[in-house]
């Protein structure tokens, strides 16, 4: 069923705010304070003094022992890990040093299968290039941890609209006065409703969406969100988008990975004492652990991320003709050390920002040259 089509869908609390508060959201987005949950943002802050001891003992120890930034910037070192799967696909079973322990393999169902799944024609384009632009998600598009001051957003450096990147609005030459990063550090896919909202007040032509690492990276598995309601709560998103916007195009992008961050840089110290102050424990806790319990905990984490990425793609293939799903691309990539940042091991860094931008271009939309 279509979204927005009406039976079976959730019904969207309003599709167009009031003149003066879609300008006053608009003009304060990117700032406001942290509402629902408090997502990772909101546990650095609380413990931003924590890891800023960390990050100094763990720095001098790596000094001392002689690693320094050479120990930092090692390349290829993929922990023995074995390939992820292609993009939409499960990625491969985590890895671990011992030999008789394995990791559970099963991927949840929840939707039709890619090759099964029929989903409506789509123009394929070129379509003209859109004269303005939203993009809404969470820390990962506000550029969280990409500048060289660490703790803080650095929009300027956002895959989608940043101007420090290669981004979607720089590769389309939107307009800066019409570019508008209304995505908040911490958001989950509850807000994508109230982000939604705001991107109507503006009137924008393209809409980028990348939400769900911080519904998989809790302080407990439980507090995860379910596949269920994360399905509804992007369903309502969507929909005041289709109802507010009804010429606007929308590209959803995969949920990235998040055990992966686990294999890339359980090795680095520095990294090890950072998200000791509790950083996605879903998936960081006990870093170094490689018994069955930790083992099969990471691997349930990235099981949900796969169901997570499902969602995302059957429901805009419901919206064929204006949504795109990239196709689990970001998910299927392997991020490699210098991908992340080198403050919190977490966020993306500045080439991690380049890495989302190139890869969520060549497999969104057809634009005309």
């Amino acid at each position: 069923m279509g979204i927005g089509s009406g039976a079976g869908l959730p019904r969207a609390r309003a599709t167009m705010p009031r003149a003066g508060a879609a300008k006053a959201r608009a003009e304060g987005a990117g700032r406001r304070t942290p509402g629902r949950g408090t997502g990772i943002r909101g546990t650095l802050r609380r413990r931003a003094g924590a890891v800023l001891a960390s990050l100094t003992l763990a720095a001098v120890a790596a000094c001392s022992s002689g690693g320094g930034s050479d120990n930092v910037q090692r390349a290829g070192d993929e922990l023995g890990v074995v390939p992820a799967g292609p993009p939409g696909t499960s990625a491969a079973p985590l890895a671990t040093s011992s030999p008789t322990t394995s990791a559970r393999t099963t991927t949840p169902s929840t939707g039709p299968s890619a090759a099964t799944s029929k989903a409506p024609a789509r123009p394929s384009g070129p379509f003209p290039k859109p004269r303005s632009m939203a993009a809404l998600g969470d820390s990962i598009t506000r550029g969280y941890d990409a500048c060289s001051v660490p703790l803080k957003d650095c929009p300027s450096k956002s895959w989608a609209t940043g101007d420090d990147v290669d981004s979607h609005a720089k590769r389309l030459g939107v307009p800066r006065d019409a570019v508008h990063n209304d995505a908040r550090t911490g958001a989950r896919m509850n807000e994508l409703d109230d982000q939604a909202r705001v991107a109507v007040g503006q009137g924008v032509e393209y809409v980028t969406i990348l939400l769900g690492a911080n519904d998989a990276c809790r302080d407990k598995e439980s507090q995860m969100t379910s596949v269920s309601d994360f399905e509804q709560q992007l369903r309502e998103g969507l929909t005041v988008l289709r109802q507010g916007l009804p010429g606007v195009r929308v590209l959803v992008v995969s949920v990235p990975d998040v055990a992966r961050l686990w294999e890339v840089a359980r090795g680095e110290r520095l990294a090890r004492a950072v998200w000791s102050t509790g950083i996605c424990q879903t998936v960081l806790a006990d870093p170094e652990s490689t018994k069955p319990d930790d083992i099969e905990r990471r691997q349930r984490v990235r099981d949900r991320v796969v169901a997570y990425n499902e969602v995302l793609r059957k429901t805009c293939n419901e919206w064929a003709e204006q949504c795109r799903y990239d196709g689990g691309a970001v998910n299927a990539h392997r991020f490699t050390k210098n991908d992340l940042s080198h403050w919190d091991w977490f966020h993306p860094s500045g080439q991690g920002q380049g890495v989302i931008a190139e890869l969520t271009s060549r497999n969104g939309f057809r634009w005309q040259a």
